[in-house]
């Protein structure tokens, strides 16, 4: 029974970890030892675990912050341009409108002398005058080109007598009761208002109903 039993290998002894030249052969006899010596040394050398996870850069580590210092900058650049694609998009508008209405400011001071054309017109046919009066006549001709010149460069006369109130389009003077309409309606214009190309120039002076 001694002679077939074999010899315990026994664990090296814990210390600095150096395995004896006897320690050696003894585990060498053992199955399988040649292949886990092997591995050993090669972890002992290369200071590596066969399960040890690959390490990963913590935040103090180089390199850790760059993937949010990309993102950042990224978010950076977007913003900004768009902020510029908003700014081109506003002067071009600007640009555009200033060229659309660059008449306008002359064509309110002619919008005066329209005015009193109507009026003077109006009053002549309140005060009775014949239609074939010659005067009469010529300012109404005159009215009539000055309306026509003004409507080919795009300006209109907007009607306000009988339709409701729009701050958008008129100047409330007063407000008056009014038995034939409900409240809010204009019944009276002193001035009209006036478009040029979609845009009202000038507002109307009205008297609503209250």
């Amino acid at each position: 029974m001694a002679a077939t039993m074999k010899k315990k290998v026994k664990s090296p002894p814990r210390g600095d970890g150096k395995i004896t030249a006897e320690q050696e052969e003894l585990v060498s006899q053992q199955p399988g030892a040649e292949e886990r010596v092997t591995q050993g040394k090669a972890e002992r050398k290369n200071g590596l675990r066969t399960n040890a996870e690959p390490a990963k850069p913590g935040a103090d580590e180089p390199g850790a912050g760059e993937e949010d210092g990309v993102g950042e900058l990224e978010g950076k650049y977007l913003r900004l341009r768009a902020e510029y694609d908003n700014h081109i998009k506003r002067t071009n508008r600007e640009k555009n409108e200033l060229i659309m209405y660059a008449g306008s400011h002359t064509i309110l001071k002619m919008l005066p002398i329209l005015d009193d054309l109507r009026r003077t017109v109006d009053h002549a046919i309140e005060s009775n005058v014949k239609q074939d009066d010659p005067v009469l006549q010529g300012v109404e001709m005159i009215l009539e080109k000055f309306t026509k010149l003004l409507e080919a460069e795009g300006v209109k006369v907007v009607e306000s007598v009988g339709q409701t109130f729009d701050p958008e389009l008129h100047e409330a003077l007063m407000s008056r009761p009014s038995k034939e309409h409900p409240e809010g309606i204009v019944i009276e214009e002193f001035e009209p208002a006036y478009k040029y190309r979609d845009k009202v120039i000038r507002h109307a002076k009205v008297v609503v109903s209250g």
